[in-house]
């Protein structure tokens, strides 16, 4: 079972057990799939996630009931669909990079960036991207994630877009094997509690237009 020193996994805590037990990567991704980043999430984010979750359980329960009783059915509906939010909505290649068991070249880390830089011209609901971490601190290397905050626009439907947006960028991300970081935010002030010690860089503003990453 690979093993980080102290100070060096997935998760920040005071805990002494849990410094240890964060060591392991099978330990982080299963936090991570039991909590999701639940407590982390700003509210519109964070009531999709959960709204999605029962969603899903309702109708797995549904279909499930024809062969199980309520019970048994509601239970296995519900751990099908938050394995399929953790991993379709989730950020696996994120918690595995902190381990070293992610790495990418230096070209298909800025091709993916250009990538999501394109798609999210396409969502009238983005008003910005940033972008911290690495691209930030200017500091990239194979192990790098791409750690990023989107801005949305006010209202409930373009929450809901930039929701759905998120979710295809996960799954994409989940199938090509990228660290992506990405969460919605729902207004700047939300900024504020972010890594006040890094300066963001813009990725995408709409009365901006987009900022390709090409001398990265």
């Amino acid at each position: 079972m690979a093993q980080l020193k102290p100070g060096i996994g997935y998760a920040k805590t005071n805990s002494k057990i849990l410094q240890r037990l964060y060591r392991y990567p099978h330990f982080a991704l299963a936090s991570h799939w039991a909590f999701q980043s639940v407590f982390y999430l700003d509210s519109t984010e964070r009531r999709f996630k959960i709204g999605l979750d029962i969603l899903l359980t309702v109708f797995g329960t549904l279909l499930l009931s024809v062969w199980f009783s309520w019970w048994i059915s509601c239970s296995i509906a519900f751990f099908i669909a938050h394995t399929l939010n953790f991993l379709l909505n989730g950020h696996l290649w994120g918690v595995l990079k902190h381990y070293g068991l992610v790495r990418h070249s230096h070209a298909s880390f800025r091709g993916y960036v250009n990538g999501i830089i394109n798609r999210t011209a396409t969502v009238p609901a983005i008003k910005y991207v940033v972008a911290y971490g690495s691209l930030s601190r200017e500091e990239w290397s194979s192990t790098s994630d791409l750690d990023t905050r989107i801005i949305r626009y006010p209202g409930y439907i373009n929450g809901l877009r930039v929701c759905c947006f998120l979710v295809g960028e996960r799954t994409r991300a989940l199938l090509a094997g990228f660290p992506l970081d990405m969460y919605l935010l729902d207004d700047e002030r939300s900024l504020q509690k972010l890594k006040p010690h890094e300066r963001p860089v813009y990725l995408y503003h709409r009365e901006d237009g987009s900022y390709i990453v090409d001398s990265f």
